[in-house]
């Protein structure tokens, strides 16, 4: 049986038209003024585009703890985590109302991901052939780990509009830090994105992995498994983010014990445009740009990064990994 795992990141809720970034969630907070004291929504009014990336922004913030004097960090500490607290609750019932958008397009459409879509756009006949290689054999088990909160996924797999595609086999959604409802879990990857004036504990319920594994609920232990019974594995609408840098390594780690797996990474960037492959060497700088978002974590020398970059193909602004069809007269 061949194993394709998705990694899953918000550009599929935004590419299904859903208002899911954190600036949509942040307008929607500002519209309704919810909680007006809390201090990281006034840090973010005053800074908007900082905040763009809101788990990084949330890790330098935490500088400010160290500058106030030792004795009233620990009271600082515990405001800090009522602020997020209450940002937590806001965005979950935020994105819930973003779902109901998602229910609307499942019971209008079906959506399809047929065996080829995926990899059909690549560059070139043999990634094609090399991606097709670890397709042998029926059926194809689908794995997907999703970095986003809602369940836009399982409402695509599972509502009337449901994916049937023959040879597909499709597992549930892994939701590697939450959904909305429950246990949505915001934070950093690694003790070196955050700032010292936290106690320990405190530090990890903000370290995604620690605070994760704390939970003894599975997630970390099912992460690495998927990902070392992968055959290849595809990315999709995710930034690749240091704030998530934990999934990354066990990926690179994946990739470098065997030279004949691969990674796809679907990319989306409005600076792209067909015009670049017209030219190799700015065909090969966008691919490698791409490349580098991943390999960046990986503490290789150049030699060793190149020898990866053979592994990962790279496919930019895709338009054939979910098609959708109307299921009603007159929708397009």
């Amino acid at each position: 049986m061949a194993n394709v795992t998705f990694i899953i990141g918000n550009g599929l809720d935004l590419s299904l038209g859903l208002k899911t970034s954190y600036r949509d969630f942040y307008y929607y907070v500002q519209q309704h003024g919810l909680h007006p004291k809390n201090r990281i929504y006034q840090q973010i009014k005053e800074n908007l585009l900082t905040w763009a990336h809101f788990e990084v922004a949330l890790g330098q913030y935490t500088q400010y703890i160290e500058s106030v004097p030792e004795k009233d960090r620990k009271k600082e500490s515990e405001s800090f985590h009522e602020d997020l607290q209450e940002i937590i609750v806001d965005l979950g019932g935020y994105l819930e109302l973003q779902e109901v958008s998602a229910q609307d397009l499942v019971n209008d459409y079906k959506f399809s991901l047929n065996q080829h879509g995926f990899f059909e756009e690549l560059a070139s006949d043999d990634q094609k052939r090399r991606v097709q290689a670890h397709l042998q054999g029926y059926p194809v088990e689908i794995n997907l780990i999703t970095l986003n909160y809602t369940r836009t996924l399982e409402k695509i797999l599972t509502g009337k509009a449901n994916i049937d595609e023959l040879g597909l086999s499709f597992q549930t959604p892994l939701h590697m830090h939450g959904e909305t409802s429950e246990l949505l879990t915001i934070g950093v990857s690694e003790v070196s994105q955050l700032y010292t004036g936290m106690s320990q504990q405190e530090k990890n319920d903000l370290i995604k992995p620690r605070l994760i594994a704390a939970l003894n609920d599975g997630r970390i232990e099912a992460l690495r498994r998927i990902i070392a019974n992968s055959s290849l594995i595809i990315f999709f609408g995710a930034s690749i983010g240091e704030t998530d840098k934990y999934i990354w390594d066990y990926i690179i780690q994946w990739l470098r014990e065997n030279n004949g797996r691969h990674i796809i990474i679907h990319k989306y960037d409005t600076n792209y445009s067909v015009k670049a492959r017209q030219s190799p060497r700015v065909q090969r700088q966008f691919d490698n740009d791409v490349q580098d978002n991943l390999l960046k974590y990986s503490r290789l020398d150049d030699n060793d990064k190149d020898g990866l970059r053979k592994q990962i193909f790279v496919i930019h602004n895709t338009k054939k990994l979910f098609v959708k069809t109307s299921l009603k007269p007159g929708n397009k």
